[in-house]
């Protein structure tokens, strides 16, 4: 996921959560722009992004992110007891403060930030380089030898015979 479809999930959460009534009962899954967790990460780099460019620490700035990601268990096909719904709410949040302090931690200048972020939040960034080599390693079953009798140590290769083309 990147910062841009990050963004663009965070805002289409954020509407529908402004635009429903109901904000403590029961809502429909399929309003989601994406399955709960991606939104959650979604809106988790959307605060990492609001940290990279104001140089100061301001809860002003990602509160209503951090608000948008309560209620995100009230997208559920099955209604959740008040007592169940108000622990989800609170859980979500602290998931969210402990976001943040971890983000603190990090220097915004660093220049492996985002490396750290995406770290962080357990997303894979892959790019259309590594994912070339990955399926031609896939394809060509490059690295999954076991040291056979016949390779060469130093290489690591098998011998190869000659082919017979007559």
């Amino acid at each position: 996921m990147t910062v841009d479809q990050a963004s663009r999930i965070s805002l289409e959460y954020q509407e529908i959560v402004e635009n429903e009534e109901k904000r403590g009962g029961r809502r429909s899954p399929h309003q989601l722009p994406a399955p709960k967790e991606v939104v959650i990460t979604a809106l988790k780099l959307e605060i990492a992004q609001l940290f990279f460019i104001h140089a100061e620490s301001n809860d002003d700035l990602w509160k209503p992110l951090i608000n948008a990601a309560m209620f995100i268990d009230s997208f559920d096909d099955m209604p959740m007891e008040a007592g169940a719904y108000i622990e989800a709410m609170q859980q979500r949040r602290r998931e969210m403060d402990n976001f943040v302090l971890e983000l603190l931690k990090i220097e915004r200048n660093h220049p492996f930030y985002w490396q750290r972020i995406y770290s962080l939040l357990g997303i894979v960034s892959e790019t259309k380089t590594t994912s070339f080599f990955e399926g031609l390693k896939q394809r060509l079953r490059l690295g999954q030898w076991s040291g056979s009798a016949d390779a060469d140590p130093s290489t690591n290769r098998r011998p190869v015979g000659r082919l017979n083309l007559g």
